[in-house]
């Protein structure tokens, strides 16, 4: 009878950390569809951008400005602007550059309005749009 409970106990106990560990191991939960909207302002740029992800399409617009463009490569700002955008994908996170604003380039702003998944480089299998950071790019 002991022995008995002791399998039925054993059981019950597997099956419950079976359960538990099929719920733990299971896939990460993707953003909800919307959009990521925000603008920044720094010394050395600033921009807006507008990253959706609505309808089973992905569509990003904006501008960014440099507003130190530098004398030219390898000058005292030799940097672009462009915002990076952290995406989530049906294959785990995924991170692009929007187009970027380089004045030691000739180009001190940049306005964009693209999907993001399009082309041989582009970000695939986008569910949701995580955040989007105004940022320094060195080209």
């Amino acid at each position: 009878m002991q022995r008995h409970l002791r399998r039925m106990l054993s059981a019950a106990l597997l099956s419950a950390l079976t359960a538990a560990l099929t719920v733990t191991a299971s896939p990460t939960s993707y953003a909800a569809p919307g959009c990521v909207d925000t603008s920044d302002s720094r010394s050395w740029g600033r921009g807006e951008v507008s990253a959706c992800f609505e309808d089973g399409r992905a569509r990003v617009r904006g501008n960014v400005v440099d507003l130190l463009p530098g004398g030219g490569l390898g000058g005292a700002d030799g940097y672009c602007v462009a915002w990076y955008i952290e995406y989530e994908t049906t294959s785990g996170d995924a991170y692009q550059h929007s187009p970027a604003a380089c004045g030691h380039l000739g180009r001190t702003e940049q306005t964009f309005d693209y999907d993001p998944s399009a082309g041989q480089y582009g970000v695939k299998g986008i569910t949701g749009v995580k955040r989007a950071v105004l940022n320094l790019v060195s080209l």
